[in-house]
């Protein structure tokens, strides 16, 4: 892990990048002292979209066992309350 003030990455992108994001690693990014962003890899990034992905399938999967289902119309109906429709 490396902390690093958000100037430094202007200044030394393709040093950090090539260092720390080839090898998997985020570069978490201060503005004023403090924590600001993170920055990683587009493969890192694209990994956590799919774990979230599949683990939200997996809850689906388990509500379904569990019951815990709406038909379309309830489905319509909820979202038209959400929204004030």
């Amino acid at each position: 892990m490396i902390i690093v003030p958000s100037s430094d990455l202007r200044n030394r992108y393709s040093e950090l990048t090539d260092e720390y994001l080839s090898k998997g690693e985020p570069i978490y990014l201060t503005k004023n002292g403090c924590g600001h962003a993170v920055l990683i890899s587009i493969d890192e990034y694209e990994r956590l979209r799919r774990d979230s992905m599949i683990r939200k399938i997996e809850e689906g999967i388990r509500d379904a066992k569990e019951g815990r289902v709406m038909s379309i119309e309830e489905s319509m109906e909820a979202v038209k309350k959400e929204l004030g429709l």
